[in-house]
């Protein structure tokens, strides 16, 4: 780790506060590269709609601390949940092109999940819809086998019952027991920010994960494979390593993620140590910290809604973070290692 790399890193909550304190616009702060080496960059949504209140942005700051500080625009802010049609076009019953989104046995990273029991409790069923994600990765948990994604995935948002709340793929507007493939385990809870927190005033509260896991059921515990579809395998052309490891993200990684909606993207690491928000979720509105921030390559779109839960993962397969959100240009990603220490878990 360079010098300066590792100065910013250290500096990177200080600068966050400096930068979002003086443009009401920015949503996100990280380390990456910049003109002269690395230094902050911050993501900042030039369509936000701000309060009378808010005043006009000042004039950007070049620099903080001596590290300099460059600005990237994009055009919504970071959003992570997907609400579709459980019938119809769009829906788990129709075709589509992206596989992870039918049925598949054995189960397989990438997969399409849903909380059954939260939608059902929330009314999202009874109107006409159904909430989705991706399943990341398996993991060990307590000697048992489980599936990880985020809580707003998983756990509904907080409002998820442990032990009890049945995880269905791909999911659909009825109960069916041969499509309950794990029940909802444990969560972190997500800590929302009052409305008008912010990080310069020090008001914010700073998630680390939006993360969750689920126990395999017996019936398809035999079934879990740390693995994709085959068509995403070698030797497919284009064919990926499934997940074996992990590691920590590097400003510059090339990395690869399969989720429900996009299927197989790549993209690079452009930031890292990133806080970023406010995010919003049904609690209130959520700020993070310690966030990878990936691109997809060649101005591709690396994840889409409903990518939630999806394990971000190295050429090798070594996992680095799991996907959470994205803004349409940016994707958002917790750190895979403060994700399992949080869930007291490791990679199977």
């Amino acid at each position: 780790m360079s010098t300066k790399l590792e100065k910013a890193l250290g500096l990177i909550e200080q600068a966050a506060a400096h930068v979002f304190g003086s443009d009401p616009k920015v949503r996100s702060v990280g380390v990456g590269k910049t003109t002269g080496g690395y230094g902050f960059i911050a993501i900042r949504n030039e369509k936000a709609i701000l309060p009378l209140a808010a005043g006009q942005a000042a004039a950007p700051s070049s620099a903080f601390e001596g590290i300099p500080i460059e600005y990237v625009s994009s055009q919504n802010d970071p959003m992570c949940m997907v609400r579709l049609p459980h019938s119809g076009p769009g829906s788990p019953g129709a075709s589509s092109v992206v596989p992870e989104q039918l049925f598949n046995t054995p189960l397989v990273c990438g997969l399409q999940l849903q909380n059954f029991d939260d939608d059902i409790r929330k009314g999202v069923i009874n109107g006409g819809h159904m909430i989705v994600g991706t399943l990341g990765c398996f993991v060990e948990y307590q000697g048992k086998v489980a599936i990880l994604s985020n809580n707003h995935v998983l756990a509904g948002e907080n409002s998820g019952k442990k032990s009890t709340d049945r995880i269905l793929h791909p999911g659909g507007p009825t109960f069916d027991p041969n499509r309950q493939v794990a029940t909802l385990t444990d969560f972190v809870l997500l800590q929302p920010s009052p409305v008008a927190a912010t990080v310069a005033a020090g008001t914010a509260i700073l998630n680390d994960v939006d993360a969750a896991i689920a126990l395999v059921t017996p019936n398809y515990s035999t079934q879990a494979q740390q693995s994709y579809l085959p068509t995403r395998l070698p030797p497919a052309p284009g064919g990926v390593a499934a997940p074996n490891g992990v590691a920590a993200a590097a400003v510059g990684d090339v990395v690869y993620k399969v989720g429900r909606t996009t299927g197989l993207t790549w993209g690079t690491i452009k930031q890292i140590g990133a806080v970023v928000g406010p995010v919003g979720y049904t609690p209130g509105p959520c700020w993070f910290r310690n966030n990878i921030i990936i691109e997809g390559n060649n101005g591709t779109l690396f994840s889409d809604h409903g990518d939630s839960g999806s394990a971000i993962l190295r050429n090798d397969g070594a996992v680095v973070g799991l996907l959470y959100a994205g803004n349409g240009t940016q994707t958002y990603a917790c750190d895979i290692n403060l994700v399992l220490a949080a869930l007291q878990c490791k990679l199977v």
